[in-house]
């Protein structure tokens, strides 16, 4: 097991990477958006993130095992 088994692996992981980390940073690109909007979307980038990272740990430790 070494670092690079966490990266992406399929065109899918790394799209949904890709739309979580826009999410994530979408305050400085996103200034015309509404505030409430503005506001939750990073939160909701951070908690797919989160969902990702976990979901890549359970199939990279323990579904291995």
């Amino acid at each position: 097991m070494n670092l690079l088994d966490l990266l992406p692996q399929t065109k899918a992981e790394a799209a949904s990477d890709a739309v979580a980390l826009g999410a994530v940073s979408s305050p400085l690109w996103l200034h015309e958006m509404s505030g409430l909007g503005r506001d939750l979307l990073p939160w909701f980038g951070i908690a797919w993130l989160v969902v990702q990272i976990a979901i890549k740990i359970h199939t990279t430790y323990w579904k291995k095992k």
